[in-house]
């Protein structure tokens, strides 16, 4: 999978989805294989997000390389790989955990996150992600992202080791 920083683009809908998508330059995109320049449209998928007390459908672009035969998503930054939930919820849930408050804030604000979502959440960064964090004393601020790929190679609060490639584009 590739994942794609767009500079101001914070926002979530398949309309900001589809403007990155046609902002992107796709010739400079690697596949997970090495390869610069291979990656040719092969088609849609459908991700369902919840968002503010609904499930948003996404349709999320597929590429294939013509070099390996391999296929990669394409996904903004502010998704979460295998995740319905959207990458600044899961900061919510874990900055609310790591501070002692309530996470009833978060459960009104989105009526699709209950008390199991929380726990999966918290489970997967206790287990894979708080002491990963400390270690390179990454905090959970605007570089989280970034840093997670430098070191990590992958989206932060991603649970599969699935080749995810980081792309920052300054559109």
């Amino acid at each position: 999978m590739i994942t794609i920083s767009i500079i101001k683009c914070n926002s979530f809908s398949q309309i900001s989805y589809n403007h990155m998508i046609e902002q992107l330059p796709v010739h400079k995109l690697s596949c997970t294989c090495g390869q610069k320049g291979h990656l040719i449209k092969h088609g849609y998928y459908t991700r369902s997000i919840k968002v503010s007390g609904h499930l948003v459908a996404l349709n999320i672009l597929r590429l294939r390389c013509k070099s390996c035969n391999k296929t990669q998503s394409l996904l903004p930054d502010w998704i979460v790989p295998y995740s319905r939930i959207l990458f600044k919820d899961h900061l919510k849930i874990i900055k609310t955990y790591l501070d002692k408050q309530s996470f009833e804030p978060i459960m009104v604000e989105n009526i699709l996150i209950d008390e199991s979502n929380i726990k999966y959440i918290l489970k997967i960064f206790k287990k894979h992600w708080k002491e990963r964090l400390s270690s390179y004393r990454i905090t959970l601020d605007h570089q989280l992202i970034l840093l997670c790929f430098k070191y990590f190679s992958r989206q932060f609060m991603q649970i599969k080791n699935t080749s995810n490639i980081f792309f920052l584009t300054p559109t």
